[in-house]
C-alpha cells in the first residue's frame, strides 16, 4: 500500500481547499488494490485451466504402418462382395463346361444336403481342440481358422463324413471372431462345444494325437473320439499338446508316418493334414494311400520300400499311386464360395 503524505513547508499558509484535496488524496491511497488472482473464484478459475488443457490437447496419432492397415481393410471389404460374386460366377462356367464335357466334379449340392454325419456309415469320431487362442498371432488365428474350413469342406464333400468337433471356442475370442465372418459357420455340420473337449468326454475314450508321443496309432476305434491340436505356431511351442495331454493323464498317440513313408523333412503335419488322413483311413484306404494322397507333395514322401519284395519306393507324385487322388484333388479344390454351406446361403 503506498501512503501519499504532504506537509506544508514551514512557515507556510494553506487554503482550506488545499486541506481538503490532500485529504482526498490520502483516503484514496488507502484504498488496497485488489489482485487480479482475487476477482475470479479459485475453483472457477482451475476448471477454466482444466478445460484449456482438454481442449487443446491433440488427438493421438496412428502410425503409418496402422494408417495403412485401416485403409487396406476398407479397400477389401468394398472389393469382397464383388470378388464374391466373381468366384460364384466362374463356379458356374466351370460346372457348366464340365457338364458338355461329361467331367466329373464330384458330388452336388443336393447330394452336399443330404450328406450329413448322423446319418454316416463312419465309426471315425474327431475333434479339434482350439483352446489355443492365446498363444496365436492375429495372422496364425486366420490360418488356423482357414484349416477349419478346409476340415469342415473335405469332411462335407466324403462319402463317408466323419462325427465332427470343435471344442474350446472361447466366446467372443479371437477365433470366435474370425469364425463370425463366414456367415452361416453356426449351421456347419459340426458340433460347436464352447468349453474344453475333457468336459465332454471321458478320460477312456480320448486319444491325443500329437508327433511327440511314443505310441503308435495302428487302427481307427470307434469307441475312441481322437483330439487333434488347432495350433498353428510354426512349432514355437514344441511340445505344448504333448505336455497338456499328459497333465490331464491322456492318452495319447502319433500317425505311423516313419512307418510306411520316408520323408525329407520333419513329420510334424498340420490340423487339416492330420484330420484327411484319418478321413481317408475311415473309408477303406491304407495308410501308405492315405499318408501319400494327403500330404503336400513339398514333404517329398516316399513309399518304404519293401523288405520281402525289393519293390522300388514311389513317390506321393507318382502316378500310379496318385491317379485316383488326382481326381479327389478336382472335387476337394473347392472355390471360396463353397466354404459356406450353400443349404444356408441359398
Amino acid at each position: 500500500m503506498t501512503c501519499f503524505t504532504m506537509t506544508a513547508k514551514k512557515g507556510s499558509k494553506m487554503t482550506t481547499a488545499e486541506n481538503k484535496q490532500i485529504l482526498s488524496m490520502e483516503e484514496e491511497s488507502s484504498l488496497e488494490i485488489p489482485k487480479q488472482e482475487d476477482e475470479i473464484p479459485s475453483h472457477i478459475s482451475d476448471a477454466i485451466k482444466v478445460e484449456d488443457n482438454t481442449t487443446t490437447e491433440d488427438p493421438p496419432t496412428l502410425s503409418k504402418r496402422q494408417l495403412k492397415k485401416l485403409k487396406k481393410k476398407a479397400q477389401w471389404e468394398e472389393k469382397k462382395k464383388e470378388k464374391r460374386q466373381k468366384e460364384r460366377e466362374k463356379c458356374k462356367l466351370k460346372r457348366l463346361t464340365a457338364k458338355i464335357e461329361g467331367t466329373p466334379l464330384g458330388p452336388s449340392r443336393k447330394e452336399l444336403k443330404r450328406n450329413k454325419a448322423n446319418k454316416s456309415p463312419s465309426d471315425l469320431k474327431v475333434a479339434i481342440d482350439l483352446d489355443y487362442d492365446d498363444l496365436m498371432i492375429d495372422k496364425d488365428v486366420a490360418k488356423c481358422v482357414k484349416q477349419l474350413l478346409r476340415i469342415y469342406t473335405v469332411n462335407r464333400r466324403s462319402r463317408m463324413p466323419a462325427n465332427l468337433h470343435f471344442t474350446g471356442i472361447k466366446l467372443d475370442g479371437r477365433i470366435h471372431e474370425v469364425l463370425k465372418k463366414n456367415d452361416g459357420y453356426e449351421h456347419w455340420d459340426v458340433q460347436w462345444v464352447y468349453q474344453s473337449y475333457s468336459e465332454n468326454f471321458t478320460n477312456d475314450e480320448i486319444v491325443y494325437l500329437t508327433s511327440d508321443s511314443d505310441e503308435i496309432l495302428k487302427e481307427i476305434d470307434p469307441t475312441k473320439i481322437y483330439i487333434i491340436g488347432g495350433l498353428v505356431d510354426h512349432n514355437h511351442h514344441k511340445g505344448l499338446c504333448y505336455d497338456r495331454a499328459k497333465k490331464l493323464s491322456l492318452k495319447t498317440a502319433r500317425l505311423p508316418l516313419t512307418e510306411h513313408v520316408d520323408m525329407k523333412t520333419r513329420t510334424v503335419l498340420s490340423t487339416y493334414h492330420v484330420f484327411e488322413i484319418l478321413l481317408r483311413l475311415s473309408e477303406g484306404k491304407s495308410w501308405a494311400e492315405a499318408i501319400l494322397e494327403t500330404i503336400p507333395v513339398r514333404k517329398g514322401a516316399k513309399l518304404k520300400e519293401s523288405k520281402e519284395t525289393g519293390v522300388p519306393a514311389m513317390s506321393n507324385g507318382d502316378i500310379d499311386i496318385k491317379e485316383e487322388s488326382l481326381q479327389n484333388d478336382v472335387s476337394n479344390s473347392t472355390p471360396i464360395e463353397d466354404l459356406i454351406p450353400q443349404d444356408i446361403t441359398e
